[in-house]
């Protein structure tokens, strides 16, 4: 899914509609907030995907596979 339409459908209120019926799990909702994270600190500073993947380990709590399949689920759109 592209990162765009996601945080369309999030902010039109889709994603917390169709969780709330059962649709989706809360997933969706962490792999975008992981993938935001990691776009955010490589813009702000200046991280390759490698470093910024690592640090959100440990931000997130979650295995480095867990991180790159977060990353995976969104293209960038390009």
């Amino acid at each position: 899914m592209n990162i765009k339409l996601a945080n369309t459908l999030f902010d039109d209120g889709v994603f917390s509609a169709m969780y709330k019926a059962g649709f989706i799990t809360a997933k969706v909702f962490i792999y975008r907030e992981i993938y935001l994270w990691i776009e955010a600190q490589r813009k702000t500073r200046g991280l390759n995907k490698r470093q910024a993947v690592l640090e959100a380990e440990v931000k997130f709590m979650k295995d480095e596979r867990t991180i790159w399949r977060a990353l995976n689920s969104f293209d960038s759109g390009q």
